[in-house]
């Protein structure tokens, strides 16, 4: 019998659990979240703990995979990054706001890019030390559990999840308009504050799509895997396939996903021209 290749990116996968479960592990015995700064604007906080955690990450990565590259939240140049090689995308405290105000609703997302396409990813819910994991064309899972998309086919059937601009205060795009004419057509909106469980959920089947704008890679990544693994579809808002970079964010079960796009696109049209 023909002995069978490994399975493409084990290791990486491997890799991305463990070192997910001991960043959610570093955040969940963080007693105090230490320093709060603000970034770009004062919604936009930082603490002490986002720090610690991104160091224990990345790191762990250079030790792992010395040739690659990591973007993490805290230490990127730049929301979009060349592509050009292995890279790892890392949001160590995933719904910071959360975190901040004791919230027990907080994630540590670790994905990687390599050879043109995201070849793996983690999400550990840190309260409720769950991990959402998944391998390029290998599926998603919890835990050893095999997670699928949930099967609503129409809009007004579904719940689904967004979030707003840090900025929203001052910056006319700020998903505003969108909230406003999505929410009377979908049975209902949540508004979680962790997109990486947000994400992670609609390959879950918990909720049925996810919309947002102006979050960077390591918000997205771990999740976008996740939701293609388990069956749904992810674009930006002008429907090609989401890729690490891309400013907008599209997930659904994919049967509701061209109706939630033409949504967000008839109301952009109506509002940006």
């Amino acid at each position: 019998m023909k002995e069978q290749s490994p399975m493409p990116f084990a290791a990486e996968t491997r890799f991305a659990v463990a070192i997910a479960r001991r960043a959610g592990l570093a955040a969940r015995e963080s007693t105090s979240h230490g320093l709060v700064e603000t970034k770009s604007s004062f919604a936009d906080l930082r603490t002490a703990t986002d720090l610690r955690v991104e160091r224990l990450v990345r790191d762990a990565i250079r030790a792992a995979f010395p040739r690659h590259a990591v973007v993490g939240e805290e230490t990127a140049a730049d929301r979009r990054p060349p592509l050009d090689g292995p890279t790892w995308f890392v949001d160590p405290v995933d719904g910071t706001t959360n975190f901040v105000h004791g919230i027990p609703h907080v994630a540590c997302n670790v994905a990687l890019w390599a050879d043109g396409a995201l070849r793996c990813g983690a999400t550990v819910d840190v309260t409720r030390r769950s991990v959402y994991w998944s391998t390029a064309g290998r599926g998603a899972r919890q835990g050893r559990r095999l997670l699928r998309v949930s099967d609503v086919a129409a809009l007004a059937g579904s719940v689904i999840a967004t979030g707003f601009p840090y900025d929203r205060a001052v910056r006319a795009d700020n998903n505003l308009p969108e909230f406003a004419r999505i929410v009377p057509r979908v049975q209902d909106v949540r508004r979680l504050g962790c997109a990486g469980l947000d994400l992670a959920w609609v390959a879950a089947g918990r909720l049925d799509g996810y919309w947002e704008q102006g979050n960077g890679p390591w918000d997205w990544a771990a999740g976008a895997l996740l939701v293609r693994e388990a069956g749904g579809t992810v674009t930006t808002y002008d429907g090609t396939p989401w890729r690490p970079g891309d400013e907008t964010l599209v997930a659904s079960n994919g049967r509701i996903h061209d109706e939630l796009l033409g949504l967000i696109q008839s109301t952009r049209a109506a509002v940006f021209g």
